[in-house]
């Protein structure tokens, strides 16, 4: 057996650990920010654990399970990237309410679908290009904070940097499948590196603290 419902649910468990440390965020100031955050791992925790329900209860959840996993192909990766780089640049909207979030995620959202459902574009061609994106935008924060530190000590930075080297690790080597990888199918491996880079967030969160600075 492959257990992909445990893995499924240390994925979930740990969006939803994460996203709790987020959302005590959201009451100070980037709220906005921190709130995008939020909703992308909520995103992600529901697909994972309806995954578990399906692989250790009941498979007739499939379809629930697979529309949830494309809707957060389509958003997450992307939303913490736009979360991360919002926050590093310190840009002004929604650091005092949490409009700017929401019509972010509408926004998102509906373009994703629109793109989806356009002739000239794949369902799959949408969520690889908004995951790349995101993936980047997260990236591309660890190099600034690295070159150019604002907010983040160099380890901060270094383990942050090292959240998005795996999830691009994870879509480019390791896939999802039922064949196995050093004697653990490919799809719990990429469960099991995407916790780890979900958790690896954590060391994100002094970008969102206006008070805080390097030296500190």
């Amino acid at each position: 057996m492959h257990n992909y419902w445990l893995l499924d649910t240390l994925l979930g468990l740990t969006c939803l650990l994460v996203a709790n440390q987020y959302w005590y965020l959201t009451r100070a100031r980037f709220q906005s920010a921190a709130l995008i955050i939020v909703a992308a791992l909520i995103s992600m925790a529901l697909a994972a654990l309806v995954g578990a329900y399906r692989y250790g209860i009941d498979p007739g959840v499939t379809d629930l399970h697979r529309a949830l996993t494309q809707i957060s192909g389509f958003v997450s990766f992307l939303l913490i990237g736009i979360a991360l780089i919002w926050a590093r640049l310190e840009l002004p909207w929604g650091q005092d309410n949490r409009t700017p979030a929401y019509l972010v995620l509408v926004l998102l959202l509906a373009g994703a679908i629109g793109l989806a459902q356009s002739s000239w574009m794949s369902t799959q061609t949408v969520v690889d290009l908004f995951s790349t994106v995101g993936i980047l935008l997260w990236l591309s924060v660890a190099l600034l904070e690295l070159i150019a530190p604002r907010r983040l000590k160099r380890d901060q930075a270094l383990i942050i940097g090292a959240g998005a080297l795996l999830v691009l690790i994870n879509g480019l080597f390791i896939g999802t499948g039922a064949s196995r990888l050093l004697g653990l199918a490919r799809t719990n491996w990429f469960h099991l590196l995407l916790a780890l880079s979900v958790f690896f967030l954590l060391w994100a969160r002094p970008l969102f603290n206006l008070d805080r600075t390097v030296n500190e």
